[in-house]
């Protein structure tokens, strides 16, 4: 799995509106992220037809988090940019010619819906919150992520 730059962008803005606690317009955004604001507004836009982000108009009006950073998972902002690794679309992506041929006995299908899956509930684990804090979710991990490996040698 790959995090696009987007995605990325998305992560920060989303945890600079949460820093925040307030609206944040484009041109702020974009100092504060060091950002131009033609990729901010992009991506803003993203988040905001992805449902993590509103808008208000006018002359106090900027962007600001839908619920509160402890409700807004990173898997929830990640899925604004795109789809989950694996959806019901996926074997279609991968061969875009035709029907597969192994449609009906795929044997790389559960491994991919298993990897989708894992990635989904890690990223699902992490809250805005837990980012701006630096706090870990360990404790709110689920069964299905919580044994993935330890890394030695990472912090945090």
């Amino acid at each position: 799995m790959r995090i696009s730059k987007h995605e990325e962008f998305g992560l920060r803005l989303v945890t600079s509106l949460a820093k925040e606690g307030g609206r944040l317009n484009i041109r702020e955004l974009s100092e504060q992220e060091g950002l131009p604001e033609t990729t901010v507004a992009k991506v803003i836009a993203r988040l905001r037809r992805g449902g993590v982000v509103a808008a208000e108009r006018g002359r106090n009006g900027g962007y600001s988090l839908v619920r509160p950073a402890h409700e807004i998972t990173l898997g929830q902002v990640v899925e604004a940019f795109g789809d989950r690794v694996y959806d019901g679309d996926f074997c279609g992506r991968m061969n875009p010619e035709g029907d597969c041929t192994h449609t009906s006995r795929c044997g790389l299908r559960p491994v991919w819906r298993g990897l989708g899956d894992v990635i989904g509930e890690f990223l699902d684990g992490f809250t805005v919150a837990d980012i701006v804090h630096g706090t870990s979710p360990a404790n709110r991990l689920t069964a299905g992520a919580s044994h993935l490996p330890v890394i030695e040698g990472c912090s945090g």
